[in-house]
């Protein structure tokens, strides 16, 4: 496994990570939408952000993309009483549209590469803009109720996120023994 393709699945683990806390913090009667969302934006956009610092020389900066987008929406959170179901829904929106543009563009990387993980990350920026939606839709409830509901999102997008480093390692693993035309097969390294 490359250098890159560790850092993501690491990364993955810790965004379906802090979706699951997420998840469980009702049970303990933590019920601060506010303090909650703000950290979940945080610990989002700074886990992209070391993600892209150690993985700068392949040159490729969507998590600096990614903790731009949750820095502006940590901004408008200033601005916005995120206690109001709209407001949460409003914010949590923008988020979800930079986001996707963020992902869209990683798409277009992958495409201009001629790399074949541009087709699932297409699949994954569906499914990230569906749940997105699903979630937005779903924030007009009790506090726990919207805990819950952010918890499932955060975890379902790190599993997302976590798909494109497992498929490139299985991809890679795949091609790592290459056939010769003797039938035997041969090690790449």
């Amino acid at each position: 496994m490359n250098k890159r393709t560790l850092v993501e699945f690491i990364t993955g683990w810790i965004l379906i990570a802090i979706g699951a806390i997420i998840c469980i913090l009702p049970i303990f009667g933590v019920m601060n939408v506010r303090l909650i969302f703000i950290l979940i934006i945080s610990l989002y956009g700074i886990v992209h952000l070391i993600k892209n610092i150690l993985i700068l020389s392949f040159k490729e900066y969507s998590g600096f993309s990614t903790s731009l987008s949750s820095l502006l929406i940590l901004i408008l959170l200033l601005f916005l009483d995120i206690t109001e179901p709209w407001n949460l829904a409003l914010l949590l929106f923008i988020w979800i549209i930079l986001m996707s543009l963020t992902k869209l563009k990683e798409s277009d990387y992958y495409h201009d590469r001629k790399n074949k993980l541009w087709e699932l990350n297409v699949v994954n920026l569906v499914l990230f803009i569906i749940a997105g939606i699903i979630t937005t839709l779903n924030l007009y409830y009790t506090s726990d109720i919207q805990i819950l509901v952010l918890g499932f999102f955060f975890l379902i997008n790190g599993i997302l996120d976590l798909m494109d480093p497992l498929v490139a390692f299985i991809i890679n693993k795949k091609d790592e023994f290459t056939p010769k035309k003797d039938g035997k097969n041969k090690k790449v390294k």
